[in-house]
């Protein structure tokens, strides 16, 4: 190679480094300007907190250590160096170029209804990015159709992995409302080759409420349709009359076996114990009606001896046997409808030799368990 090929190789490098120069000064300054700008401002408790401690300013080594930026440089000097070519007035370097803070001129908007229906008509909805997109390369894109403040990648939580992973949908905030409007009319738009579906945000939230509003009248349709559902069950469901027992002063060790077993030498036909193990009360309700009239007539005491301790037993009459047996009919049909409903569950999952099925196969391969990703939308 000749030295003037040489130099003339020399000096292509140099401008070539010129110009990633002048495209790293750009990168900083938006950063920065976005760190310090209406979205982020706002929202950012950690820088909120440290432009409290010195009127504003905020230390470029501090500012250094911001993700984004630092990707970008962490050399304070060059940071500074790019921020003094920044025009567009949201941000001041202090005088030695050690700090930085958003000029007290240009205060962060407050953050009320009029404000959140202006950032809403500037702010469009983008679905169908690839779900590996980086911000960088989605900025890239979407600066191709105006200036943009902000993106929100829309993202869910992988709870498996303890990672959150995105959607393949953002909210772009563009500048101002002219240019939100010309990119929504943007008609068969594609990211590479892919097609995208691009609402305002204001169309988007309504869809969404449209379908809340649709599925949430399909939730109330199918609740009044089980409510009916039950409440004719409970009126099919007649039981007999006459054919409560309550009963008192059981020992504690009492079983329901107990009880039944002493009934049953009693000739009565036991329909329902209604006890717990550990009480010392308790109802029984036989099965022909006007049985336990017939019991308490023919032991007027109501005494029936239980292991070592005479039971008292006392018929329901009237409210109180009315009361009861209402209740006895709603845990019965409610008992009914989550069996029913236990038997669909078990069998959309294939039922317990599915799971044994999958539970051998495992312990043939040494594999571990395979894990359901739930996504949250």
């Amino acid at each position: 190679m000749t030295e003037q090929e040489v130099a003339g190789e020399n000096g292509k490098e140099r401008e070539n480094n010129a110009e990633d120069e002048t495209e790293l000064e750009s990168a900083i300054i938006q950063q920065v300007e976005y760190y310090f700008g209406d979205m982020n401002l706002a929202r950012d408790k950690f820088l909120r907190e440290q432009i409290k401690l010195d009127d504003g300013w905020v230390p470029l080594d501090v500012l250094a250590r911001f993700n984004r930026l630092a990707k970008l440089s962490k050399d304070a000097k060059v940071i500074a160096n790019a921020l003094s070519k920044s025009t567009s007035g949201i941000i001041e370097l202090s005088e030695d170029n050690q700090k930085i803070r958003r000029s007290p001129e240009m205060p962060v908007p407050e953050m009320n209804e009029e404000r959140r229906k202006e950032l809403q008509g500037r702010t469009v909805y983008t679905k169908g990015l690839p779900k590996d997109s980086k911000l960088d390369e989605l900025l890239k894109f979407f600066k191709q159709h105006g200036d943009v403040e902000n993106i929100v990648m829309r993202k869910y939580l992988d709870r498996s992995k303890k990672q959150r992973i995105f959607k393949g949908s953002v909210f772009v905030t563009f500048k101002n409302k002219e240019q939100a409007v010309k990119f929504l009319e943007n008609k068969d738009l594609k990211y590479g080759e892919t097609d995208l579906l691009i609402l305002s945000q204001e169309a988007y939230f309504q869809k969404k409420q449209e379908e809340y509003s649709e599925k949430k009248e399909k939730r109330d349709k199918k609740h009044k349709q089980k409510e009916a559902a039950f409440e004719k069950e409970k009126e099919e469901l007649k039981l007999p009359k006459g054919t409560v027992l309550y009963f008192s002063e059981a020992a504690d060790t009492t079983k329901r076996e107990n009880i039944k077993e002493a009934l049953v030498a009693l000739e009565v036909d036991v329909a329902y114990i209604d006890f717990k193990v550990g009480d010392t009360k308790g109802w029984v309700r036989l099965a022909k009606e006007n049985a336990a009239k017939e019991f308490a007539e023919k032991f007027p005491d109501g005494k029936v001896k239980i292991g070592d301790a005479d039971v008292v037993f006392k018929l329901l009459e009237d409210d109180e046997e009315t009361e009861y047996l209402k209740r006895t009919v709603e845990d019965m049909v409610k008992k009914r409808h989550n069996q029913k409903n236990f038997s669909k569950q078990f069998k959309h999952k294939g039922g317990y030799k599915g799971k044994q099925s999958r539970k051998r196969k495992q312990d043939q391969h040494g594999d571990e368990p395979s894990r359901k990703v739930k996504a949250d939308c």
